[in-house]
Formats: structure tokens, sequence, C-alpha cells
């Protein structure tokens, strides 16, 4: 059986890119926008790359001996195995772009081992297709189809050249942070919650599987006064599985937490046709009205589930991206029901914008003399705007402390902060140093204050203001320090953020 001709060999090369493609063409076909068909690829690059980490040892040795066997089976391999590889190659060309365009959009190089794995899935496909590469201007037969070997050749040891010290364990490691187990189980009960008619009426199809609730965890067997944590999750993520780390960390160690479920698929008169418009850290988005009524419903509703022993005046309210922004219409709620009146914590983490309406605006005179605040952004976010969290500082006063997590690419794996830092799914070491930390003070610091505890609220108050020991992120395993936190008191009138006066969006 003789190899196809070019024109063959090409298509096949293309049927394999096209089927990479396969399955985000389907979805864009049935209606999803580009994040949507994308999603599925990019929650799969997740899971390899953790299974690439755990495994690389493994993985680096079956690429050792797979590289020269690919070179030995080229000299028996069939025409029609040459074809499959052929094909094969074309699909990993595929993959690569897909994860290229993900790595441009959102992983910021985070994900090392996954392009050196296509690295040597093309070596050993190239291998084996023609072995090793030949001149191809020795003779002007087959010129064409040598220089293309070479091209992936070249390809894959490009690909394979930065994570090679990594998959073989020589990269300085990062710093494990020993986070000290919470006293207490969990228990975990979820409460649907009646939607309003004017939200359910104009609520899409992509949440329809949804069941709307406000979830409750609790600490087991814990008899003391609790502080209360209400937390909202960020936009079109309502599922409590990537929020799980977070509500757990709270609960272990005495904090009552009600996390609240609100719709991001509402279709609100006017919603296919505003402009948009963001300034001042809000946006004009018409969304924010129905599900601001919605958020109100589960507060409501909520302020029903809560135990005897949950004292509301030691309140914290936090949320991640546009749960950060509307962490301020949950804390306006609490504070017009006199609830934080004693110690408030509010954390927003990755925020994006609050709402514009005049009747959705926050009353910052409500806030409590016992109020301390963390703003968290990450260095490389590409979903959200540095400045809505500059705004939100700025809006909160001296009280609020704006934190900037850093990236660090010194070893392996990568310490990239990216929008997705503070979901269970992105739970790394990174995490643990830039956010989990900060959560396991801010636990400790409400429970002590409920509990009058003056010696342990003064210590753990020390943990969440400024200070060296709040910015210390650790060590990589060769001796050099990680990249600090960065902080700011007043970053509005700083050099690194001043621009964000006169930013607005889009």
């Amino acid at each position: 059986m003789e190899m196809p001709s070019k024109r063959y060999i090409a298509l096949m090369v293309f049927g394999g890119f096209l089927l990479a493609l396969l399955e985000p063409i389907i979805l864009l076909l049935m209606g999803d926008d580009l994040g949507g068909a994308f999603w599925p690829m990019a929650k799969r690059s997740l899971d390899w790359t953790y299974f690439l980490r755990d495994n690389r040892t493994i993985v680096f040795a079956f690429f050792i001996l797979a590289v020269p066997l690919s070179y030995v089976r080229s000299r028996s391999a069939s025409n029609l195995e040459k074809s499959i590889f052929v094909v094969f190659t074309g699909f990993i060309i595929g993959l690569l772009g897909i994860f290229s365009l993900l790595n441009w959009a959102y992983y910021r190089d985070a994900f090392l081992l996954l392009p050196t794995t296509y690295g040597f899935l093309l070596l050993c496909s190239a291998l084996v297709i023609r072995g090793i590469p030949e001149n191809p201007f020795r003779t002007e037969e087959g010129r064409v189809e040598k220089i293309s070997h070479i091209v992936v050749v070249l390809l894959a040891v490009w690909l394979i050249s930065p994570g090679l010290s990594s998959m073989a364990g020589l990269a300085p490691s990062p710093p494990k942070l020993q986070i000290e187990e919470g006293q207490y189980q969990v228990s975990i009960n979820s409460y649907e919650y009646p939607m309003p008619e004017e939200v359910s009426s104009i609520q899409g199809d992509y949440e329809e599987d949804v069941v709307f609730s406000v979830y409750i965890a609790i600490p087991e067997d814990y008899d003391e006064v609790m502080p209360l944590a209400i937390l909202l999750h960020g936009f079109a993520n309502p599922f409590f599985e990537s929020y799980t780390d977070w509500v757990e960390e709270l609960a272990s160690r005495g904090v009552a937490v009600a996390y609240i479920q609100y719709p991001s698929d509402v279709m609100p008169p006017g919603h296919d046709t505003f402009e948009l418009h963001e300034e001042d850290g809000m946006s004009n988005h018409p969304y924010h009205v129905p599900r601001a009524i919605a958020i109100n419903a589960a507060l409501e509703f909520m302020a029903t589930l809560l135990p005897d022993n949950v004292d509301q005046e030691y309140l914290m309210v936090a949320g991640h991206s546009l749960g950060a922004g509307y962490s301020f219409l949950a804390l306006d709620w609490a504070l017009e029901n006199n609830w934080g009146s004693e110690a408030l914590f509010l954390s927003l983490e990755a925020p994006y914008a609050r709402p514009v309406q005049d009747h959705l605006q926050f009353n910052v005179t409500r806030l409590p003399d016992n109020f301390l605040a963390h703003i968290a952004i990450s260095e490389d976010d590409m979903s959200v705007n540095e400045c809505f969290g500059v705004h939100h500082q700025n809006l909160l006063g001296d009280d609020a402390l704006l934190i900037e997590v850093p990236s660090d690419r010194h070893g392996f794996p990568r310490l990239v902060a990216s929008h997705y830092l503070q979901a269970t799914e992105a739970h790394d070491d990174l995490a643990d140093w830039g956010f989990y930390r900060r959560v396991v003070s801010q636990a400790n610091w409400l429970v002590s204050s409920a509990l009058n505890d003056t010696v342990s609220e003064s210590k753990w108050r020390t943990e969440l203001i400024d200070s060296e020991k709040l910015r210390y992120m650790g060590e990589w395993s060769d001796g050099k320090e990680v990249e600090a936190l960065r902080t700011w008191n007043d970053a509005m009138n700083s050099d690194r953020f001043g621009h964000c006066a006169d930013w607005t969006g889009p």
C-alpha cells in the first residue's frame, strides 16, 4: 500500500485538526457563545494538568521510552499506520491551537506540562511517520514532505523545551503552606428559596437545571455563639461545588455560612439593546435589577434558616467576581437590618462592578466602627479589570485594604494568579498562600470577636491588616522568596493605580 498523495496527506492533517475542534464547533452551532463552547475543553485542560502534575515522573519515563520506540517503529510501520499518525498529528495541532487561545485568554502560561505533553506526542508521531528528519535540499524528491516533517519536529522540540526540567522533576517546587485544619466537621444543607415571579418569568435556559437555593453550612457540635458569613458566587457559576473549599474553611472554624445562589441568565427589558458602560466601579447592566430582586429574596429566606446561636451582629459578607460586586447589595441589606454592628468583615475577591442604578446604591454611612475589608485582585486576571477593585476600595474608605496577588513563574508548578484563584477547582499552593490563609484569619477574627476573646481578636486582627507577615508568600525549594502580596491603603492615589480615577470601560 502506497502513502497517499500530498493532497490527501494535507486533507488527513486538516481532518485531524477539525476533529480536535469538533466539540466547540457543535456547541457553537447549538447556540453557545465562545466562552460556553470552549469551557468544557478549558475544564479538561485543568483536569489533565493536575493529572500531569501528580504523575509527571511516570509520564516523563513513558516518553523517554516512547520517543526511541517511535523511531524504531518507523522502520516497519505500514502505510495505514503512518496515515493514522498523520491524522493524529493534525488532531494534536488542533488541540494545541485551542490551548494557545485559552492560554492567551486565561491560562497565562500556568499550564506548563500540557504543551510539553503535546510536544512529546507530536515528536513521537513525526518519528513514526518519517523517522529522523532528512536534508530536504539533498534531492528534489519529497522535498515538501521533508520540510513539513522538519517543521513538525522543530515545533515539538520548541514545545518540549520549556517544560522538560519540570517534567523531569528538576525545577524548584513552590512552598507548601501547612494550614491547620478547622476544629469542626461541617454540616451542609440546601434550601430552595421562592424565586420572585418577576425574575422567574425572564430567566433563560442556561441555568434551567439549577434549583436556586440557599446553602447553609454549620459547624457540628458547636454550641457557642457563631458569627455569620454570607457568600455570593461569580457570574454564570452558581454551583456550590466551585466554592466548597471556601465555605468549609470558614465553617470548620466556627462560622455559620450562607451561600446564596442567584440567577445569571436573565433577560430584562432592554437586555439586547443597551450599550454597556463601566465607570467608578459600576456598570449599567439591566441584569442587575432582577438579580438584585433574587438576592434580596434569598437573603430574606436565609434569615429564617439560621440556628438560634448565630449572632448576626458579627458578620462577614464575601463574594467572587460578579458576586463581589453584588456583595454591596447583601451588605446594604444586612446593615439595614442592623447586622454586623459589632464586627464586620467584607471580602471582595477578583471583584467586578456593582450596580449603577440609583435604588441599588450602597449606603457607606452605615458601616460600623469595627470594620475591616480585603479587596483582592490577581495579577493575571484576564476577566475583570483591576480598576473595579480600586474604586470599591475608594468607596469603602481607610479600613479597606487592596491586595494584589502576584504571579511567580520561577519554578514548577508555576504560581499564576488568575481570576479563578478562589474557585475550588483551582485550589493550589498559590491559592493557599494568597487566599485561604486570609480566609482562616478572617474566620478566626470573627469567632474571637463573637466570643469576646480580646486577646485572640487582637492577634487575628494583626493577621488581617497590612504587614510584612500578611504579604509574605513563602520560599521556593531553592530558597528564592515567592513574590510577596502587594498592598495599598489608598490605591486610587498611588502611581500604580492612579489611572483608575478616569478609567471607563469596556
